[in-house]
């Protein structure tokens, strides 16, 4: 760690912390790089590289986590705010001699992630983190947000870009995934129902998996909602079916056991449910009957994404071994199956809180 704490000191010079005293690897982000910075006294930091291969606006980045905090701070947001903290000369953003770009924010103590729900209660709390957080952005007019990632769910767009990919086979990979993407072409449907809907547009997270929750070390309340990054306009469906992809399933999205990843019904209730409460007056009929099509939507778009990376050579995901985008597409696609197979009992679930 002496290496890497060498490496960082630059960086953490432009932040007045050279004095620290280790860096450790924090979380289990497929993107970015992340640090937490320890001294010997005083608070301890977080340090991020921010992947700007795929976020390549990092000014709008910036831009959107200081319009966010500054707007729920005037909503009495109830959950910690992880606002990033500017360096010594006042930029958002620390550069290296590689020009990387690195920012910095204050370490949230006494607080743990968790990899998945582990009981409905984890899951009831994550998912009211995230429903709060969107009923306190619901006043902020959408147009205010930059879009850092152009088309980030613009599910239509993706499924034209796989099948090109599917048609080039750059590393001849198709032959082995044949089923999984005749299944994917069959369902794909979901996309364009869901881009004709002409559902509300909102400043929306686009990315809380149960892994952005930071909850307390008992793992038993949520105090943050983080990684603001994919914070941009979108929709509350699109919202709802990552922390379903994320808080619902019986295993996390790189479990080997294929035949064991199915929705748990109970988990599901209780996301549904700690996620529509705060929202109660906030959205709106359509959005709540189209919950279901967002879960649907969002783990069929993901196993999109896992299989079209493998296919195109893992060019986009953090990979820990060759075969590591196959094993998470084909883990969505079971969680996708278990879905489908469970819509009449889950979409009761949703449609019973319309009353």
């Amino acid at each position: 760690m002496a290496d890497l704490l060498n490496t960082l000191k630059p960086i953490l010079a432009q932040y007045g912390l050279e004095n620290s005293l280790n860096a450790v690897p924090l979380g289990h982000g497929n993107i970015n790089d992340t640090y937490r910075i320890e001294r010997s006294s005083g608070p301890h930091y977080v340090l991020q590289r921010l992947n700007t291969l795929v976020f390549r606006d990092h000014a709008a980045v910036a831009h959107n986590h200081h319009l966010v905090a500054r707007h729920l701070q005037s909503r009495h947001y109830p959950l910690l705010i992880p606002e990033y903290l500017r360096t010594s000369d006042g930029a958002d953003y620390a550069l290296n001699h590689l020009g990387q770009h690195w920012r910095l924010m204050a370490f949230l103590p006494q607080t743990a992630e968790v990899e998945r729900a582990q009981n409905p209660a984890q899951a009831r709390q994550a998912a009211q983190a995230v429903g709060t957080f969107l009923a306190c952005l619901a006043d902020l007019d959408a147009q205010q947000v930059r879009d850092v990632l152009p088309g980030f769910h613009d599910s239509a767009s993706r499924f034209e870009q796989f099948k090109k990919v599917v048609e080039e086979n750059p590393v001849n990979r198709l032959k082995e995934v044949a089923a999984e993407v005749d299944y994917l072409m069959q369902e794909a449907e979901i996309f364009a129902l869901i881009q004709n809907l002409g559902l509300p547009l909102r400043v929306v997270h686009n990315d809380p998996k149960i892994g952005n929750v930071l909850f307390d070390e008992k793992g038993e309340k949520a105090l943050a909602l983080i990684d603001w990054d994919t914070i941009q306009a979108g929709h509350i469906p699109g919202d709802f079916g990552d922390l379903v992809r994320t808080m619902t399933p019986t295993f996390s999205e790189d479990h080997h056991d294929i035949a064991a990843v199915k929705v748990d019904r109970a988990l599901f209730q209780a996301a549904a449910e700690g996620f529509v409460a705060p929202l109660h007056g906030v959205i709106e009929p359509l959005e709540i009957e189209n919950l279901f099509n967002g879960a649907r939507w969002i783990v069929l778009e993901q196993m999109l994404r896992f299989l079209g990376d493998y296919l195109a050579g893992d060019t986009y995901y953090k990979i820990r071994y060759p075969e590591h985008n196959l094993l998470r597409a084909r883990n969505q696609l079971a969680l996708y199956r278990s879905l489908r197979e469970n819509e009449v009992a889950l979409n009761a679930i949703i449609q019973d809180m319309l009353g």
